[in-house]
């Protein structure tokens, strides 16, 4: 496993600001509900109802999808799903198209798939827009560049943009609203992703604080037919209206501490023609249910609860590892906790399978859980099934059970230490124990250990 390397002492101090600042404002808003602890067991419920009937609750998603005039399609791979937005893009004849922020496009690499193909897809969340323009992959699961400063962003958009620096962030927001604008009112197609499918109406339910989300999705253009294509995976269909307002309240308390996103869409289909009012919304609406491995989590008895997971990011914010490396040190999509468990989840590879040993075990991401997924026991059962496949290095294995004799015997313990203070900073050691020292110095060890210490005072 390659170690995750740690943020340079003033982002990481920045950064432990911010989040710290959005679990304030969670607990605020937890405060407010003295019920809370009943509203999560609700949650997880609704959640593993759904799971324990996901495709029966989305053929009904489908059917009535179907009668409000939504296109569903079905992808089993991220290269499906690619190719079903490009067919769709390449009918219309676009050449570039406006996206709202979905996790699940940056999971499937559309925005690569779709510059191949010679469309240029356009960020349009603030943040989202700002690591586009710096060809970054999102920070956080809903703060996608939480770990820039403002001298930062307004360097980024001096450059790529052309105009007068500026570290003000009113005026930095501006800037970019007068870019995306523009793509708004140009733009024939938009992409989005959706924070939940309702079985019950065929509805897509989206979620911003920004408004961006209802330009993407909503915005008719007058040059031509507008489509809307809503890309999303399959476990996020709910039951029923009710259970998607339940869930909605979790998200936004636990996501930014606020009692309802600013921007709550529910998305019926195209828009209508037949009354006498000017109409409003997209020509047409299609949804991509992308599978991309989550069949498999739905199997794993101890995975499935991760497919429970709203997006809310609050495992990230509490998490200390997180907090130390960020979310770049994952090098995946998905990040802090409960990404460990579906990075490993969807792709087999070692850095993916590495990702669950990232985690000191302790338990705070599901006590912060709004869904309470057992995310620490997810993400011990990865590391079994890591170790089950090979993925974990045979060195790894070795120095844990040394480590683990050592515990076990208090005169190989002592033994052990005193080598290791003669070893540790020689350089032949620091090059055999390279996958670690390669993201990070071996701090040197105490003089003495807290048994002589306490043999001297005694």
């Amino acid at each position: 496993m390659m170690p995750m390397p740690v943020l340079e002492e003033k982002r990481r101090a920045a950064l432990a600001r911010a989040l710290g600042q959005t679990l304030q404002k969670r607990a605020q808003a937890v405060a407010e509900m003295p019920e809370w602890e009943a509203m999560r067991q609700r949650a997880h419920d609704i959640r593993a109802g759904a799971m324990d009937r996901l495709f029966e609750h989305l053929d009904a998603f489908e059917r009535a999808a179907a009668a409000n005039g939504i296109r569903v399609h079905h992808a089993a791979t991220a290269e499906d799903a690619c190719q079903c937005v490009i067919q769709i893009a390449r009918r219309l004849g676009v050449t570039r198209a406006v996206k709202s922020k979905s996790m699940v496009t940056e999971e499937i690499h559309l925005n690569h798939a779709m510059e191949a193909a010679g469309i240029r897809p356009i960020e349009t969340d603030l943040g989202e827009f700002i690591a586009q323009l710096k060809g970054d992959p999102p920070f956080h699961l809903t703060a996608p560049v939480v770990h820039l400063t403002r001298d930062e962003v307004g360097k980024v958009l001096a450059v790529k943009l052309g105009v007068p620096f500026t570290n003000d962030p009113a005026k930095l927001t501006m800037i970019a609203r007068e870019v995306l604008r523009r793509e708004f009112l140009d733009a024939r197609l938009g992409i989005s992703g959706a924070n939940f499918l309702v079985a019950e109406t065929g509805s897509i339910v989206l979620v911003t604080n920004e408004g961006n989300g209802r330009m993407v999705t909503t915005l008719p253009n007058p040059q031509g037919p507008r489509v809307n294509v809503a890309i999303t995976g399959i476990e996020k269909v709910v039951p029923t209206l009710r259970d998607a307002a339940h869930l909605l309240r979790m998200l936004a308390r636990s996501s930014a501490g606020a009692r309802l996103t600013a921007y709550t869409t529910f998305i019926q289909g195209p828009r209508a023609r037949s009354s006498g009012e000017e109409p409003s919304g997209p020509d047409e609406v299609h949804v991509v249910l992308v599978d991309n491995g989550r069949r498999g989590m739905l199997r794993d008895a101890r995975l499935r609860e991760a497919l429970f997971c709203i997006r809310c990011g609050a495992c990230s914010n509490i998490c200390p590892v997180y907090h130390r490396a960020g979310g770049h040190a994952y090098q995946s999509v998905y990040n802090g906790p409960i990404g460990a468990v579906w990075s490993a989840a969807l792709w087999d590879t070692e850095q993916a399978a590495a990702l669950p040993f990232a985690s000191s075990l302790c338990g705070a991401c599901a006590d912060v859980c709004p869904v309470k997924i057992d995310i620490h026991h997810a993400m011990l059962w990865q590391r079994n099934l890591a170790t089950l496949r090979g993925r974990v290095p045979a060195w790894q294995r070795w120095a844990w059970r040394l480590w683990r004799m050592g515990m076990e015997r208090a005169a190989l313990y002592r033994a052990g230490s005193r080598l290791a203070r003669v070893l540790l900073p020689q350089v032949v050691l620091n090059r055999l124990a390279r996958p670690w020292t390669s993201k990070r110095d071996l701090p040197p060890l105490a003089a003495k250990t807290f048994h002589e210490l306490w043999k001297e005072e005694a």
